[in-house]
């Protein structure tokens, strides 16, 4: 995995700055063209979703990322002591330090589980492409080593370089827009759990846009992710096989 480090300074705190939460939005790619064929990838819409049992996804981030016009919001996974993983369009023009969140349930209150860390050693992927939405995968590196605790824990990595995981039962989990009627993000942690497809049948979707290192989630049944979910975590059996990159259901394969 080719990555280029784009940006250096880090800072540390623990404590979140007060938010106006209307200003918070989340990070997405626009919607590549693609058909509403009969094979369950409808247009982008969260349902079929719950709220995550508190705690139960401990390696699950939430990123404040100033970029220009506002603060940004993805998500991420805690893959090291100093290492979250994202997606490359979520920090590709930040301005600044992120603001990192573990720890938390309910990301909009200032829970005793949180600890903030803020850092702008970013890595993206030197061949990552919005145009093609190739290589959409970055990691930022934290000022000094997290210590674990059973509300902030590594995620699982798989144990070899398998990348077929059709016909598998995905978890999503994000902060993201919790309706299509939603203004910001959710308040608290939400899941979603649907099978992964062949990519030969998303093709038919996107006209040919997927590529082997992306994976794709059925959305049959209106079960899907939303804006606002954009690098987090995509699980089989709690184990870290992608990450999320786009609303429609599409996953960078660059783990």
């Amino acid at each position: 995995m080719k990555l280029i480090t784009v940006i250096l300074l880090v800072t540390v705190a623990f404590a979140q700055a007060e938010r106006n939460w209307d200003e918070i939005f989340p990070r997405h790619l626009p919607d590549p063209p693609h058909s509403l064929l009969p094979h369950g990838i409808p247009s982008p819409r969260i349902t079929g979703g719950e709220e995550a049992e508190p705690h139960s996804r401990p390696f699950q981030v939430g990123l404040f990322i100033p970029v220009s016009g506002g603060t940004a919001f993805c998500g991420g996974s805690i893959i090291s002591p100093i290492h979250i993983l994202t997606a490359a369009h979520c920090v590709d023009s930040v301005i600044g330090g992120v603001e990192i969140v573990l720890g938390a349930h309910n990301i909009r209150r200032t829970e005793p589980t949180q600890l903030v860390v803020v850092s702008s050693n970013i890595t993206v992927h030197r061949d990552w492409s919005s145009s093609t939405i190739r290589n959409d995968i970055a990691y930022i590196t934290l000022p000094e080593p997290v210590e674990f605790n059973e509300y902030i824990q590594p995620i699982g990595l798989p144990l070899d370089d398998r990348n077929n995981f059709n016909g598998d039962t995905a978890v999503a989990s994000g902060w993201g827009l919790s309706s299509d009627s939603a203004t910001t993000i959710s308040e608290i942690l939400r899941v979603v759990d649907f099978p992964i497809i062949s990519n030969t049948v998303c093709n038919i979707a996107y006209l040919g846009n997927i590529h082997p290192t992306n994976i794709c989630a059925s959305g049959s049944g209106g079960k899907s992710t939303c804006n606002g979910d954009s690098g987090g975590p995509l699980t089989v059996d709690d184990t870290l096989v992608n990450i999320h990159i786009h609303s429609t259901r599409t996953y960078n394969g660059q783990t």
